[in-house]
């Protein structure tokens, strides 16, 4: 299987830099409905989050949990620039009625994931217009879209 793909080399969560131990090529999906990184990533930036635990347990591997309340301002760089990540669209929602947890959409892959892979889905792509260029090279672009409230 062959995706549109680009090099992905830092995340922030509220300007604070994740540490992330290798860059990753992203693959832009808009047929996968969240965001799958390594575990190490996923962990690193959920620890960015005060209050966010694993919600393995309750949602399946790799999930987490955060208060619903969080300030949140998440950010991808893929090929040198900085491309937000819209909160609402990183909220699945409430863990339960009444809940003050909710669930993050960034999801983390076990051992049998490759570990330079992230998949960037839909919860992604809402807030973005891509553009798939076979005709210079098989390049990606990326534009606000007029969701784009990051």
């Amino acid at each position: 299987m062959t995706y549109w793909s680009v090099a992905m080399s830092a995340v922030q969560v509220n300007s604070n830099a994740v540490a992330m131990p290798r860059s990753l090529t992203a693959a832009i999906d808009s047929g996968t409905t969240l965001i799958y990184v390594p575990q190490d990533v996923a962990t690193a930036v959920y620890r960015q989050i005060p209050g966010a635990q694993r919600a393995d347990r309750q949602y399946g591997p790799g999930f987490w949990s955060y208060p619903c309340n969080a300030k949140l301002s998440i950010q991808f760089k893929f090929g040198g620039n900085f491309f937000a990540l819209n909160t609402v669209d990183f909220n699945l929602g409430h863990t339960g009625s009444g809940s003050s947890t909710c669930v993050g959409g960034i999801v983390g892959m076990g051992d049998s994931f490759p570990e330079d892979l992230a998949i960037i889905g839909d919860e992604f792509l809402k807030s973005w217009y891509s553009v798939y260029d076979y005709s210079h090279g098989a390049r990606v672009g990326l534009a606000p879209s007029v969701n784009n409230h990051a």
